[in-house]
């Protein structure tokens, strides 16, 4: 892979980034509670998925969103991301398979591998009825990785493509699933505030540290032990060059499984994507995302890049 210079973000950048969270940051109900979203079941190969559907009385957007975290993330941790949306635009939340909400057969033949997650994705677009209309596909960390790798091996296309600090690779989480390998689900789930001080060794963000946590205590033993095994060899690094479409991957806020300069080195592996280099602070960085989608919305296809995002923009020089 060519060897990639690291972007500096100018104070100029963060005072535009600064003021797009101040405009959109307000009080908004929690999507989750009851009323507020309709819920959808979403029947796939070997279960089935959960999707939050919201759709205000008056739609401003031009189409809607259908957007999924990374892995265990609780829709707690994620309420930020939709305060763009609330009365304003429609949108599609997505509980991948890990997740607690997934009804999942409990059997070997049960995959949670990211190419999996991406199948997932590809049966949630049709059933929504999604594959025949303009719409933004949007992932974070380890559901961004599951875009790429589904558009890279064609188990699905999109309008517009977004992935939000994509996990290029399991390998850092490698040690996680060293240690919990051993042991039985019922076993993990007596042990989980153990396994939540051994993952916090050496971790300094504490927004990282919230959301882990939560993911740990909240989540389903047998099915994040099963993604952990399942995805042990987890790495994008062969399927990024498939990619033809133009995909846009956007960097945010650095933590320990999201190091800066991956994104950018991702981008240029593949054929047309665009690399966009954001910053904030981490306890800011879910209404970025949603900021980032919602303001997609607003355009269509082919109006392409959002106006306040293009000063983000990094030049991407392939080789011919």
């Amino acid at each position: 892979m060519e060897k990639v210079t690291k972007v500096t973000f100018n104070e100029e950048n963060q005072k535009l980034i600064d003021n797009l969270i101040t405009k959109y940051s307000r009080d908004v109900p929690y999507f989750a509670e009851k009323d507020i979203c309709e819920e959808i079941n979403v029947p796939i190969e070997d279960g089935e998925l959960k999707v939050f559907h919201y759709i205000p009385k008056n739609n401003k957007g031009k189409r809607p969103i259908l957007f999924a975290p990374g892995f265990g993330s609780s829709t707690w941790a994620w309420k930020d991301f939709v305060i763009p949306f609330y009365e304003k635009n429609e949108f599609y939340y997505l509980e991948t398979r890990e997740k607690n909400s997934s009804k999942i057969r409990r059997s070997r033949k049960s995959k949670f591998t990211n190419e999996q997650t991406a199948k997932d994705f590809g049966a949630t677009i049709k059933y929504l009825g999604l594959d025949k209309k303009d719409f933004v596909l949007m992932g974070t960390s380890y559901s961004g990785g599951a875009i790429l790798n589904g558009i890279a091996k064609k188990i699905f296309s999109a309008p517009t493509a977004i992935a939000f600090q994509p996990l290029k690779t399991y390998k850092k989480q490698r040690k996680i699933t060293i240690i919990f390998f051993p042991f039985p689900p019922f076993a993990l789930n007596l042990f989980k505030h153990i396994f939540v001080w051994l993952v916090f060794l050496g971790m300094k963000n504490k927004e990282q540290k919230k959301r882990i946590k939560k993911y740990i205590v909240e989540g389903d033993a047998w099915k994040w032990r099963r993604g952990g095994i399942d995805n042990f060899n987890y790495d994008l690094e062969d399927a990024l060059p498939l990619i033809e479409d133009e995909v846009f991957i956007f960097h945010g806020p650095k933590d320990r499984y999201h190091p800066d300069i991956v994104f950018e080195e991702m981008t240029k592996a593949t054929q047309k994507g665009r690399y966009f280099h954001l910053n904030c602070a981490n306890d800011k960085r879910q209404i970025l995302a949603g900021i980032i989608g919602y303001e997609f919305t607003n355009v269509k296809k082919e109006e392409g890049v959002p106006e306040s995002f293009k000063p983000f923009e990094v030049e991407i020089i392939r080789e011919k």
